[in-house]
Order: structure tokens, then sequence, then C-alpha cells
């Protein structure tokens, strides 16, 4: 009898048990998921931006084999000379074999980056809107395409580049609509009026970051008195001509002589440090914040600023980009 009434009272807990953990299992507060990030939409690259790219490629390569050429033309010299001059030297072999090389090097770049492969290159990218692939897969690291504003060089608007369809004798012309180009044209698509806007505004910073940079390389050029300065402090103002071959002769400096090497020194440093204060990083990140967020630029920012400042702030703001974009890989 207590077994069975034992065994009632275990199963009525089992059953209030399995009853009240529907009921627990409702009341729990169920917690949103937190919204996801909206990352703001990237700028879409055009042909231009491409284009710039390819520029740019063709450009440096160019240059690299100017380098080459040179480098290679010196070591060539460099070994064969002295054996033209005397008849007991001989021709440096090793010097003549890298000279070559070298040589071979920028003949290979100057010919397949000439001037003319590269208007071929873009009058193929403004037709078709597609490039070769040893020219595509170069378009990385500090060639990489970046978005450009409109006061930004287009290289597809050069003379020779832009594709021109051949309009018959006698034919009429056609007439204008307001239907946009078609994009195999080659002709830049105005941009939105939110991207104009943004576009406007970075041409602003970027003339602001190129005059920040040329103020900072101003203040820097005093501390060129740093040389006389070290010159005055080791005694080095200059030896007497009396002096005998082989037996040197090394002036002391006087107090009054590192006083003003110390003097100059400081003043260049100092100079250099209340110079730039204005036109730090720091300073230039928080005027770009309030400058975004709406605020307008301070007079004495604005009137400084030239077209020049533009044009270079533009050039550091995309290696600092192409710089940051080869952290990320």
């Amino acid at each position: 009898m207590r077994n069975k009434v034992f065994m009632r009272r275990i199963l009525c807990v089992i059953l209030l048990a399995a009853g009240a953990a529907p009921v627990a299992a409702q009341t729990l507060p169920t917690v949103p998921n937190p919204p996801a990030a909206v990352a703001e939409p990237l700028p879409t690259l055009t042909r231009a931006d491409t284009a710039r790219a390819v520029h740019e490629l063709f450009r440096s390569r160019r240059g690299g084999g100017a380098g080459w050429l040179a480098l290679g033309t010196v070591g060539i010299l460099a070994s064969t000379l002295p054996a033209l001059q005397t008849t007991s030297a001989g021709v440096w072999s090793p010097g003549v074999v890298a000279g070559s090389a070298f040589t071979l090097i920028g003949l290979n770049k100057r010919i397949q980056f000439r001037r003319g492969r590269e208007k071929q290159v873009l009058r193929e990218l403004a037709a078709t809107g597609h490039l070769p692939a040893s020219v595509s897969r170069r378009l990385r690291g500090n060639f990489l395409p970046l978005h450009g504003t409109a006061t930004a060089d287009n290289p597809l608007l050069a003379a020779g580049i832009q594709p021109v369809a051949p309009a018959s004798a006698g034919a009429p012309a056609p007439a204008a609509t307001n239907t946009p180009a078609p994009a195999t044209t080659g002709v830049p698509i105005p941009p939105s009026p939110a991207q104009a806007l943004a576009d406007a505004r970075q041409d602003t910073l970027d003339a602001v970051q190129g005059m920040f940079n040329a103020k900072r390389l101003g203040g820097q050029l005093p501390m060129l008195v740093a040389l006389p300065a070290l010159r005055l402090m080791t005694g080095a103002s200059g030896s007497s001509s009396s002096t005998p071959p082989g037996q040197g002769q090394q002036d002391e400096a006087s107090p009054e002589m590192v006083a003003a090497g110390l003097l100059l020194a400081a003043g260049g440093l100092t100079y250099m440090f209340v110079h730039n204060a204005p036109y730090s990083d720091a300073k230039f990140s928080a005027l770009r914040t309030s400058y975004l967020a709406g605020q307008p630029l301070p007079a004495t920012i604005r009137t400084k600023l030239k077209p020049k400042h533009m044009a270079d702030g533009r050039t550091y703001r995309e290696r600092m980009e192409r710089r940051a974009a080869r952290r990320r890989r």
C-alpha cells in the first residue's frame, strides 16, 4: 500500500514538471538580433579609373626601362674603357655580362610599354572595355585602379584615343536625344548628384592635404642649418694650407663655436616644430571630420589653397589608399 502511494506521488511530480516546462519555455524573453551594420556603398570604378591606372603602369615601366638602360650602359663602359685606354688592363667579363643583361631588361621594358602600345591599349579599353591579359594582371599593388573625381585627368579623352564613328558624306547629322550613350562608346557617364557632391568634397580635402604636405616640407627646410651647426661643433671650419701633406691637423672647437652650433641646430628644430604644428596629421584628421559633418573650411585655410595642391593631394591620397589595399591582402 505504501509503495502504491509513493508511486502515485512520483507520477504526480513528473506530470507537474512536464506541464510546467512548456510554460517556462514560453515565458523566456526573446532577445532580438542586433541589426546588421550597413556598409556604405563604394564608388563604382569607371573606364576612366582603369585608364588612369593603365597610364601610370606604362609611364612607370618606361621610366624603369630607362633606368635599366642607363645602369647597363654604365656597367659595360666601366668594364671595357680601362682595356681601351691601357694595354695591360683587360676587359672585366662579369661587368660586361651584367651590363648586357641590364641593357636587355631595359630594352624589353621600353619596347613592351612604348607609347604606341599604350595608346592601342587605351583605344581598345575605350571601345570595348577590355584589356589584354598582360596588362590587366599588372593592375594591382601600386597600379590598383582607384575611383577618381571629375577633376582627375581622363586619358580616354586624349587625342587619338576616343573612337569616332565614321560619317558618310552628305549624311545628315543625327538628332540630339536625351538617351545616354551606350557603355561601348567609352563616353564617361555623368555621376549622380550624391556622387558629384562626394567628389567635390574629396577634391577639397585633396587640396587641403596637398597644402598641408607643402607646408610641412617648407618647415623642414630650415633643418639644413644642422650641417653648418655640426661643422661648427666639430671644429672643422677649415684647415691651414701651410700644413705639410701627411701631417693632419685637427682643430678643436672653441666653446663659442659649440654654442653657435647648438643655437643653430636648436633654432632650426624649434622652427620646424612650431611651423608644422598647425599642419599635422591630427589637425588634418580633425578638419576632415568636421568638414564631412557639414562645417565649412576655416578662412585661413581656404585662402591658401591653390590648384596645384589638389593634384599633389590626390597623388598622395591614392598612394596611401594603394598602400592600405596591399596591407589588407
